[in-house]
């Protein structure tokens, strides 16, 4: 080991860590839409029963490449940050052994500490070959996630999505958006089966590096404080710790206390996971205070103040920690981008995620501002995706705020629309900008949508029909007068029903005719007859015209148009023969 004083930047070992699963990460979802992308291509069902295993098959190839892979990126930088690591924290004792003429032996001659140094390399490189034999995604069911291996999950989801596709029963945007949904908000993951906790493969492996990192370090403190004959040590401090670690940082321990008080050797006690901190030898007489108790006070009373955020106080620890919780936001969405990029998949579907982005770096930088943070966006962009935001006139135009924040509900919303009306739906795109820029539009559509699942309508007709036929009413009868003086004002929602009419009324299982516009005009305008007005047991009033081809019925009291029917031959001869 060459002689290295500056200290080794372990944060960038974790944050390379990060990057290196992030893009395997990114590798394999990519791989599984391309397959996807692919047997969308495919038009027989048979063809893809026949194609599937295979595809299958290669997926399962291709992610074993890419995890193999990931792991031989890992191997080099992490080995020469290890050495790093040992051979700083061995020698910055070197001025204490010299004051206590106890002998030091340079890195290089220290057969103890090469060993501390394999041993947590081989500990590490272990954790890591093991998370990568149990990765897959976490999966949302019955409102609970759950872990779903990667061949479980490509043969459950990927594969029912592809049917999908195949078969007609969803379309291809509607497929991809909901497979890209569901990686980019589990990522890719990894399982501890003997607790069922599951992980971030990216997380992970930083974890693992680190934990490596503080166990050579760790272990380095506790033999040079033997050597040295002291059985005290002084923790390192550092900003925006966490809570349970906030009480012990900065200050001096015994051995024993390390454990009690710090919970040294404990996952989330001192040098546990993720944990920051260090601790290296103290000699009273010899070492002085890096932290002293006043400084540690006024730090301590300066981590302890908020800001607001969204109604809420925040401290300096739970300030960086909505930083870390936005910046993990944005890598996802960038990556939500990239594959429906590579899907193929709707430019508006597109378009709104970047929207979504362009909000939350709007968001992130405001944030970071008020709490007084910098800006770390190196954590965003270490995906290596480049520019993803466009923030254009045409975007903003189209999107708006409210679009962004309900576009989980409106996804959801139109799978439910799609279920009933199946092509008739339209695309996504066009049923959110009828949602927000034609609410009168997407009302009626909301009636037709419930019509055809009450088999009052038949989808046949076609919404557009519909509501061309919706429109001419209200050209055509709302505002005309009645042979009776009643002012037509509004159809009521199931009006449309009868005006259409179903090859099978759900109440009789027969056929039901429908009428024309100009009927209904002059059964209301020049009708047979008028009948008296009726109450139902509800209280709600009715009168009905009877034209020559058509039956109207009508609220007397406020104009409203009930329902109407074809008039039969029959009542037509006998009211005009004076028979009725």
């Amino acid at each position: 080991m060459a002689g290295e004083r500056t200290a080794p930047d372990v944060q960038r070992m974790g944050l390379q860590a990060e990057k290196i699963w992030r893009e395997a990460e990114r590798r394999i979802m990519e791989d599984v839409i391309r397959r996807i992308k692919k047997a969308g291509e495919i038009t027989s069902t048979a063809d893809y029963q026949i194609n599937r295993l295979i595809e299958m098959g290669k997926s399962r190839e291709e992610v074993e490449r890419i995890i193999k892979e990931a792991l031989g990126a890992t191997w080099p930088e992490m080995f020469e940050m290890y050495d790093k690591v040992a051979e700083w924290e061995y020698v910055r004792n070197r001025e204490i052994y010299e004051q206590v003429n106890d002998d030091f032996l340079t890195p290089e001659d220290n057969k103890w500490l090469r060993q501390i140094t394999e041993a947590a390399r081989k500990q590490t490189k272990d954790t890591l070959v093991n998370m990568a034999q149990s990765y897959g995604f976490s999966v949302l069911m019955a409102g609970k996630r759950v872990f779903t291996p990667f061949a479980e999950y490509y043969q459950k989801y990927v594969d029912t999505a592809i049917q999908d596709v195949v078969t007609g029963g969803t379309d291809y945007n509607s497929a991809i958006r909901k497979v890209v949904t569901q990686m980019t908000n589990s990522g890719l993951r990894v399982v501890d089966y003997a607790s069922g906790h599951t992980n971030r493969a990216d997380v992970a492996a930083r974890r693992a590096v680190l934990t490596g990192v503080n166990q050579i370090t760790a272990q380095i403190s506790e033999h040079n404080a033997e050597k040295l004959g002291t059985d005290q040590f002084e923790v390192s401090w550092h900003p925006c710790a966490r809570p349970d670690h906030q009480t012990w940082q900065g200050k001096g321990f015994r051995k024993e206390e390390l454990r009690t008080g710090c919970g040294y050797g404990t996952v989330t006690g001192l040098c546990g996971a993720n944990c920051r901190h260090t601790f290296h030898p103290f000699i009273p007489g010899i070492s002085e205070r890096l932290y002293p108790d006043d400084w540690l006070e006024e730090q301590n009373k300066r981590e302890a103040q908020t800001k607001e955020w969204n109604g809420k106080q925040l401290n300096a620890y739970e300030q960086t920690q909505q930083q870390r919780k936005m910046e993990t936001a944005m890598r996802a969405q960038r990556q939500k981008i990239r594959l429906l990029e590579e899907a193929g998949a709707d430019k508006d579907d597109i378009m709104l995620e970047k929207a979504k982005y362009q909000g939350q770096l709007n968001e992130y930088k405001q944030f970071s501002k008020k709490m007084g943070l910098l800006e770390q966006r190196e954590r965003i962009y270490q995906d290596g995706l480049g520019k993803v935001a466009t923030n254009t006139k045409q975007q903003n135009a189209r999107y708006t705020p409210e679009m962004m924040r309900n576009a989980k509900i409106d996804s959801n919303q139109y799978e439910r629309y799609r279920e009933v009306l199946k092509e008739d739906a339209g695309s996504l795109a066009d049923f959110r900008q009828m949602k927000y820029n034609d609410p009168e539009k997407f009302e009626i559509f909301g009636t037709y949508k419930n019509s055809v699942q009450n088999g009052m309508v038949s989808s046949l007709s076609g919404f557009e029909n519909y509501y061309k036929l919706h429109e001419d009413i209200q050209k055509k009868v709302i505002g005309l007068q009645t042979s009776e003086g009643i002012n037509i004002t509004e159809q009521s929602k199931h009006f449309m029903e009868r005006v259409i009419g179903t090859m099978s009324d759900p109440k009789t299982g027969k056929p039901r005719s429908g009428v024309t516009v100009d009927d209904i005009s002059e059964a209301l305008k020049t009708p047979l007859d008028v009948r008296n007005v009726k109450t139902d047991r509800q209280g709600r009033r009715s009168q009905k015209y009877i034209g020559k081809t058509a039956t109207v019925s009508i609220n007397p009291d406020n104009g409203a148009l009930i329902q109407c029917n074809p008039t039969s031959e029959k009542l037509v001869r006998s009211i005009q023969d004076g028979k009725v």
